[in-house]
């Protein structure tokens, strides 16, 4: 097998084993953290409910401001999300990444660091379509109900 698919490979495993780490360290030492994304995820889903009903009801004004209330908390969240765990996962895998740039090429931080970029842009962007598709399955489905 050629070492650098045997490093590819390699690194991909540790990434998702970060990844696991991670969230072990979340729910360990950042519970307030935690919980606080909990709440704020509650809120979004009331909003989803809420402007699923208002597309029920044919009701343009409230599903707009209901629109506006879920953005107004969803990006922020996101944003915060995806800074704090990302920024926490990079910590977590500097060592890994030190390591096999002082023995085993030093390229391998490069590498690496454009696998592990690649898999969380892979992962965040799957879950953002995944949502997507959902609340589209969601207003589709209030409609038709409601028709």
């Amino acid at each position: 097998m050629n070492p650098l698919y045997f490093f590819i490979v390699a690194t991909v495993a540790v990434v998702i084993l970060t990844e696991r780490v991670e969230s072990l360290v979340l729910s360990r030492f950042f519970r307030g953290f935690l919980e606080e994304i909990k709440r704020t995820e509650a809120e979004l889903n009331e909003y989803h409910a809420l402007s699923i009903l208002a597309i029920a009801m044919n009701d343009r004004e409230a599903y707009e401001g209901f629109q506006r209330m879920a953005n107004e908390k969803y990006w922020p969240l996101f944003f915060r999300k995806m800074m704090f765990t990302t920024s926490l996962f990079f910590l977590l895998l500097t060592p890994y990444m030190l390591l096999t740039t002082f023995f085993i090429d030093p390229q391998a931080f490069s590498y690496t660091m454009f696998i592990a970029i690649a898999y969380f842009t892979a992962r965040l962007g799957l879950s953002f379509v995944i949502d997507s598709l959902n609340a589209w399955k969601g207003a589709k489905e209030a409609r038709k109900n409601f028709d």
